[in-house]
């Protein structure tokens, strides 16, 4: 991809990278929430939350500097639109991730009762996310080089994402077959589709990612 060659597409590229990073801090955070309510460690939970909502400003912030330096760049009009396109539905993820921590902090606030066996349930979807995203930045890593690692990580990407689904569908099963509350149900069932909406997400960036590089090869 020679216009990554250039200085400015090199800064972008850069950027790209620390924002997929602070996107991940923020998903592992949520993953770390979860843990820590299935432990009924609600002290650590909302610390964990904290943290993600720190991470998510943060990476709203290199979004907004992105796109500027995209749209100040030397790239076509294509490739332009291709790669903001791929900045805000990354930082899209990061908004997911914070739409769980707000759910998993009204479960808290609200004293929802939710089992332990629920919650391992939504852990396994948060703990298989972060290696979805991790598949993510290693394909901005490489985005400049397309090569057999690249499309394997997007294809792991691709994999995860299926994983989930999987596990989606048992986790919606075992929230409707609980004894939980009306509420409890209801913050629960939100909490599990934005893991859903993330995953989703993250895959729709690798679909980015790679009609990007399917272009370059052209």
């Amino acid at each position: 991809m020679g216009w990554f060659t250039k200085r400015k597409e090199e800064t972008v590229r850069m950027g790209t990278r620390s924002h997929g990073l602070v996107v991940q801090d923020a998903v592992t955070e949520l993953d770390l929430a979860v843990i820590a309510m299935g432990k009924e460690d609600h002290v650590s939970a909302m610390k964990c939350v904290e943290r993600l909502m720190l991470s998510e400003r943060e990476a709203d912030k290199i979004e907004d500097r992105l796109c500027a330096d995209v749209s100040g760049g030397e790239l076509s009009v294509q490739e332009r639109e291709d790669l903001i396109h791929f900045i805000r539905k990354m930082d899209q993820i990061a908004n997911w991730a914070k739409e769980g921590a707000i759910h998993i902090q009204l479960l808290k606030e609200t004293n929802a009762l939710v089992p332990e066996y629920i919650w391992l349930e939504v852990g396994k979807m948060s703990a298989e996310l972060i290696p979805e995203v991790k598949h993510l930045v290693k394909v901005v890593e490489n985005m400049d080089n397309v090569s057999t690692e690249t499309l394997r990580n997007i294809e792991a990407v691709y994999d995860q994402e299926r994983i989930i689904d999987g596990l989606y569908f048992s986790c919606i099963k075992q929230v409707h077959l609980s004894q939980m509350d009306p509420r409890a149900v209801m913050l629960i069932r939100e909490l599990i589709f934005t893991l859903e909406m993330a995953a989703d997400t993250c895959k729709n960036c690798a679909d980015t990612i790679s009609i990007m590089l399917s272009a370059r090869r052209m």
